[in-house]
């Protein structure tokens, strides 16, 4: 079975020396691996503060906390799940709004049209890598006065270029950004997740919120906090593959252009679009399968997982669909055309950064076979 994600990592020797530091420490999480790998994110992203915490979930969950928010926050449904959780479990109330056609992104204007009197705050989504309309969401968000916070889960390498002119890196955008370092990103910490902020405040109190809500000298609890702290294991992980974004990226790059020339010509097959102001982190290559091809998106499913390739119907089922959210199923079902468009037709191939190009060309032949 070839794998839809797999993480790619580097030499296990590169990194013994320095678990073997962390061990003897004694200081095991959250020590000065984890502040390295902060800095150098820093650094790179032109951003004043990146907190590592222990998953992109956790990260939503102590932002959206840490703003003291209350009332509505607008959000895709063509999202994962855990956009949407971490409004529930903070009491707030989702509310979910269209994306746009084509690059799949939460549309500002049905964003818009969303805001009421009790509108808190916007979560737009870097979807598949992505990112959302940076510039238009900061408009909206200083015209009405709603805080902007970015699901930037699948989006650490990709790029945004306003009207300015100059291109800027993923993670300096809104109140906040968090990303993911799970497995299946482009960059791994085998697990974890970064938040990204400019506002000195809000990072001191996210660091004490990842660790329960302790006060400086942890005798004390100012915050209402998680333990959401990390392994330092994991944020040598996370530097390692950091320093190598930019080829990882690239290479992502070259193994979906491979794609997208092999799957031109297919009938009623669209892949998502990158506009010339946006880069994508390449975290996956979704096709979007209508009724017009050859197989319905669930054949095509069906058939490639039997062939030995695993596939993903992604976003699947939309979150206004899932069971977990059932009570607002009859509110926005049918409201969300694009939303319910895409979910019923996206499915995800195999995309790691490590593919080789015996692998890709053995995905493409069974996909040609399915859908040719």
């Amino acid at each position: 079975m070839i794998p839809i994600v797999r993480p790619t990592l580097f030499d296990y020797e590169s990194v013994l020396e320095e678990f073997r530091q962390a061990w003897e420490s004694g200081q095991v999480t959250t020590g000065r691996f984890t502040r390295q790998f902060e800095a150098l994110v820093e650094d790179r992203l032109q951003v004043d503060h990146a907190i590592m915490v222990q998953s992109c979930t956790a990260g939503l969950m102590l932002v959206l906390r840490a703003l003291d928010l209350t009332g509505e926050v607008i959000l895709p449904a063509f999202t994962w799940t855990a956009t949407a959780h971490a409004v529930v479990w903070n009491g707030l109330s989702p509310v979910f709004a269209d994306i746009a056609p084509g690059t799949y992104t939460l549309d500002p204007q049905a964003a818009a049209r969303a805001i009421s009197p009790r509108t808190a705050a916007i979560i737009p989504v870097n979807v598949f890598g992505c990112p959302p309309d940076y510039e238009a969401f900061g408009h909206l968000a200083r015209d009405r006065g709603v805080r902007l916070i970015y699901d930037s889960a699948q989006g650490l390498g990709s790029r945004f270029q306003p009207a300015d002119g100059a291109w800027r890196d993923a993670g300096v955008f809104g109140d906040a950004e968090v990303f993911s370092l799970s497995p299946t990103k482009v960059i791994s910490a085998m697990e974890g997740g970064l938040i990204t902020t400019h506002n000195r405040a809000l990072a001191d109190q996210l660091r004490q919120m990842r660790d329960y809500g302790k006060t400086a000298d942890g005798e004390d609890i100012a915050w209402l906090g998680l333990s959401a702290r990390v392994p330092e294991i994991n944020a040598i992980v996370g530097r390692h593959s950091f320093e190598k974004l930019d080829s990882l990226v690239a290479r992502r790059h070259e193994l979906i252009s491979a794609y997208q020339a092999a799957f031109k010509a297919l009938p009623g097959v669209t892949c998502q679009e990158i506009p010339p102001n946006r880069r994508s982190s390449g975290n996956y290559f979704t096709l979007f399968i209508s009724d017009e091809a050859r197989a319905s998106r669930d054949e095509a499913c069906q058939r490639l997982n039997s062939r030995g390739i695993q596939t993903k119907k992604y976003f699947y089922p939309a979150l206004h669909l899932q069971a977990v959210y059932r009570s607002w199923r009859e509110t926005y079902q049918g409201r969300l055309p694009l939303t319910e468009a895409a979910s019923a037709q996206g499915l995800a191939l195999p995309l790691f950064s490590h593919m080789t190009p015996e692998t890709l060309q053995q995905v493409v032949d069974e996909v040609l076979e399915v859908l040719s």
